[in-house]
């Protein structure tokens, strides 16, 4: 699971396979959600707006989304269909090709979703931060959808929203550590194809593999992460060593705890 992410407080630069990339933000759309205007860098969970990457006309732009894809069939005011597709914010490989809000999305609408890093809990108490040892952005494969209120009373607030969903595949052997689900992390020209138009079903499955690479490094962070209303940095600080890549089971929180106990 991918519920919580953590961006720059710029567009980061960006390369990819060798090649720096241009981005601008685009221009905000009419009648967009207001919500949209809301900056948040840390702790972005769902619901909350994220920057995602797309592509028009071959070029790439950033653009502010929702946390969580509305499709653009869904029936109801911004108020009941805010809540409806409250967990739609992980889109699995496995069936996303399926169910009726992604699979249109994913064979016309694909993003990336620059990050800082994001948060998983293999105990759901206990928190941790995965990033690159770099601090370089990780993309972030994702699907997105535009949906409009018909209800007039929304207007006001702003009708339309934008919205998108991280991919998901089974862990490589690092993430297996601390969940059994990963993001899907996409690099060099495989980052760049996801976004390409015309894409076949096939071809896009071919992008579903687990992420394997050394440059990724999870440690615990503190309980404040826990707080979906805490957007500080707090969130991001170590409390602990990183963990290490060598072996394959997954952490053991209570052994950790005791060790905490030590310092």
């Amino acid at each position: 699971m991918c519920g919580r992410l953590n961006q720059f407080a710029k567009i980061p630069a960006l390369t990819i396979a060798g090649r720096a990339l241009r981005i601008e933000r685009r221009k905000k759309k009419e009648r967009e959600d207001k919500r949209a205007d809301v900056s948040v860098v840390n702790n972005i969970c769902p619901t909350d707006y994220a920057d995602v990457l797309t592509m028009e006309s071959g070029e790439l732009g950033v653009e502010r989304m929702r946390f969580g894809l509305i499709p653009q069939w869904a029936k109801g005011g911004k108020a009941e269909v805010w809540k409806k597709f409250m967990l739609t914010f992980n889109a699995r490989c496995e069936t996303v090709f399926d169910l009726a809000s992604y699979r249109l999305p994913v064979r016309r609408q694909r993003c990336l979703i620059p990050v800082r890093g994001w948060h998983e809990w293999p105990d759901r108490t206990t928190p941790y931060f995965i990033h690159r040892t770099d601090d370089a952005p990780v993309l972030l494969a994702g699907i997105w959808d535009v949906w409009e209120s018909s209800d007039p009373a929304d207007a006001a607030g702003g009708a339309l929203v934008t919205s998108m969903s991280v991919v998901t595949t089974p862990p490589g052997s690092y993430m297996a550590k601390f969940h059994d689900r990963s993001p899907l992390i996409l690099e060099g020209e495989n980052a760049r194809a996801w976004m390409q138009p015309d894409m076949q079903t096939d071809d896009l499955r071919a992008f579903f593999k687990p992420y394997e690479s050394e440059r990724l490094e999870a440690y615990r962070v503190s309980t404040a992460a826990n707080q979906a209303r805490n957007k500080t940095e707090e969130v991001l600080q170590p409390i602990a060593p990183p963990v290490p890549q060598a072996g394959d089971e997954p952490v053991n929180v209570e052994e950790l705890d005791s060790d905490l106990k030590l310092f």
